[in-house]
């Protein structure tokens, strides 16, 4: 036989070979790897628009046609429903929330504000965008964990709107006094709202920030079955004498208690009663302060792995602030206590990590963390808004002890940037929010 013919039955041969199970040391096997989850970022510089990630065990990556136009609309706060509905604040322009009135940035372009609602198509892409509650100063907002009811606070009115949401469209019916204004009456400058996650009390967070007299307070609600809100008696309930200015909240797991970011550089931990009233978690000692005076925390999360850390976003010192949670059961080691075995303190500084940026939203990955290994093992993920760079950042948590026994010696906690920063394609980016 000759060398061409040769030549040709081995080429012959390998096409034969590659159609069942390739040829020679070419050949290579590819994996899909399904998305744990998809967060979407609000770039809130006008006319704004939407990023949009899939997030694969702590990695984003971009959705294909990301960032999505929001028709001239700058998100700024984020709730999703499930994988099916994606909703944003749109702040008036007079007011802009916590950026505009805390850090003096101030919105560009006319817009009168409102409830924002852009569909999530099966594909995790974002549908055309559709406009509630119009004129309304709506900057935080926040929906049940049935997703059947949105609350949004009114920056100008200082009242909490409330709207039922259909199943099937996402679109927004408002219930409840209708006013004018619409809603019921919360304290001045309600920069955030939370729903407990049992989905029984909505909280806001007063913060009266521009008052000579400071005169802070968390607002509470309980939720009827058809999702109208009724005071919860003793609300608005004061901070630290009334001296707090609460800029930012995080409820524990088990709704227990709540963790309030104050612009006087300190986090405030309050109990949760079965009937929603507040009241100190540590009667002799209600906060911690943060390390460093004018940290500016306008951000606040309780992690997702049970709650073993709480973390603040400062945005005067561009760094992510680090607690061990002591409001736990056992008392974790490395928490100070009394004979009876109380904590003496809500939670403990573990450390501050620099951001490049002015902090936005801190958000847990809750959708790759493991039961079986929580704060230790992959998946204890954190992401945080870089405001000023147009960029989400990603962290990795590592455990806030090593112990395992009351007589060894707590080791700090640590926040490790995981990967490069992820552009999300627009400017501003502030709020986020994850479906899954």
């Amino acid at each position: 036989m000759t060398q061409l013919n040769k030549a040709v039955l081995l080429c012959l041969s390998c096409v034969l070979l590659v159609s069942l199970s390739g040829c020679g040391s070419s050949s290579t096997t590819t994996t899909t790897t399904t998305p744990t989850g998809f967060l979407y970022a609000a770039n809130s510089f006008r006319p704004g628009s939407m990023g949009a990630f899939t997030i694969t065990t702590g990695v984003l990556g971009h959705i294909n046609g990301s960032p999505f136009a929001t028709t001239g609309n700058a998100p700024y706060t984020l709730a999703a429903v499930s994988t099916k509905f994606l909703y944003a604040g749109i702040p008036a322009t007079s007011k802009g929330g916590v950026i505009t009135r805390v850090l003096g940035r101030t919105l560009s372009g006319s817009v009168t504000g409102g409830i924002m609602l852009m569909p999530i198509k099966t594909d995790h892409t974002l549908d055309v965008p559709q406009m509630f509650g119009s004129g309304g100063d709506y900057d935080p907002i926040a929906v049940t964990p049935s997703g059947n009811f949105l609350y949004a606070a009114d920056l100008t009115t200082n009242h909490l709107a409330a709207f039922s949401i259909d199943s099937s469209k996402g679109t927004l019916a408002a219930i409840g006094p209708q006013g004018p204004p619409p809603g019921v009456a919360v304290g001045p400058d309600p920069f955030n709202v939370v729903v407990d996650p049992q989905g029984k009390f909505v909280f806001v967070a007063n913060c009266d920030c521009a008052s000579p007299t400071n005169h802070g307070s968390v607002s509470v609600f309980s939720i009827n079955s058809d999702g109208t809100l009724a005071v919860v008696p003793g609300s608005p309930f004061p901070l630290g004498g009334g001296s707090a200015r609460p800029s930012a909240l995080a409820i524990s797991s088990d709704s227990k208690f709540l963790f309030v970011a104050s612009l006087d550089d300190k986090v405030y931990v309050e109990k949760i009663a079965a009937d929603g009233t507040l009241s100190d978690a540590v009667p002799a000692a209600p906060a911690v302060s943060l390390p460093v005076v004018g940290s500016t925390p306008i951000s606040i999360a309780v992690s997702a792995d049970g709650g073993n850390s709480v973390y603040t976003g400062n945005a005067g010192t561009h760094t992510i602030s680090f607690f061990l949670n002591c409001m736990q059961t056992p008392v974790p080691t490395g928490c100070s206590t009394d004979t009876n075995g109380n904590p003496l303190a809500p939670l403990v500084f573990q450390n501050n990590t620099p951001v490049g940026g002015t902090v936005g939203v801190i958000l847990p990955d809750p959708t790759s963390n493991s039961s079986a290994t929580p704060a230790t093992g992959p998946g204890h993920f954190l992401y945080v808004t870089d405001y000023d760079h147009g960029t989400i950042l990603v962290f990795s948590v590592t455990s806030t002890t090593s112990c395992t026994t009351s007589s060894c010696t707590p080791i700090p906690g640590t926040l490790t940037q995981s990967g490069s920063v992820v552009n999300t394609g627009g400017a501003n980016p502030f709020g986020l929010a994850i479906a899954h």
